[in-house]
Parts: C-alpha cells; structure tokens; sequence
C-alpha cells in the first residue's frame, strides 16, 4: 500500500495509474501489430528513417503514414522489433507524435519541417536523430 503525504502525490499517483493501464497490451495484440502483409507494406508512405546514434542504441526508426495514420517503426540493436501508432498534431515547428497509447513520461518525437527527427519531452527536444543514409 502506498501512503500519499499531499493531494499533489495523489493526483499524480492517479494519472500515472491510468497511463500504466492505458499502454497495457497483450501479447496477441502486439504480435497482430507486428505481422502485417505485402500489401500492407506496399500501401505505406515512408516518410523517413534514421538512426538512434546515442551511446549503446543504434536503432533504425521508421516513420510512414498508411490510410491518414503515422506509424512508427523500431528496429533495435538487440535484434527487437517495435511497432507503434502514433498520433500526431501539426505545429508552427513541424509535427509532433505521440505513442497512442501514452507515455508516462511525456515524451514525443518532432518530424521537422526539413524532415528531422527530434526526441522530446515537456521541457525541451533533447536528441535529434541521424538521417539513415544508406536506407534512402
């Protein structure tokens, strides 16, 4: 049982709670996402990759848009797979995405108008991605 000092603690408490619950998936639903067919694939609009240069990273990150929806697309060094639906708000700095199923931490990716990837959370944009060249 966890003691709440204020009504401050509690509320985040609660938020935090309902956000955890949000972005509970199950394993069959996950494994729907990440199983698509060539048809699927050839009806995506691939809107950038790049790649997660940070110290121990390395991924691949794909964004695409499929029927007025952005998915993002994660290959991670250790070989896993991720596959997200973001969703999206235009602003005077570009496109900002968000996992659909929330984060508790308020974190989002920014598509820039000259196609960058930032990484961002409530204070400021804190990495930009590398363009993957190669994949281009």
């Amino acid at each position: 049982m966890t003691l709440v000092r204020s009504k401050t603690d509690e509320v985040i408490q609660i938020e935090k709670g309902a956000k955890l619950k949000e972005m509970e998936m199950s394993v069959v639903e996950k494994r729907k996402r990440l199983s698509w067919r060539e048809d699927e694939i050839a009806n995506r609009e691939v809107v950038g990759r790049w790649i997660d240069e940070r110290p121990l990273l390395g991924d691949n990150i794909t964004l695409y848009k499929q029927e007025g929806k952005y998915f993002l697309e994660t290959w991670y060094l250790d070989g896993c797979h991720s596959l997200d639906e973001m969703t999206f708000e235009h602003t005077d700095e570009g496109i900002k995405l968000e996992d659909k199923g929330g984060n508790i931490f308020g974190e989002y990716f920014l598509l820039t108008t000259s196609n960058d990837l930032k990484f961002c959370n409530s204070s400021d944009c804190y990495y930009t991605a590398k363009v993957d060249v190669a994949a281009a």
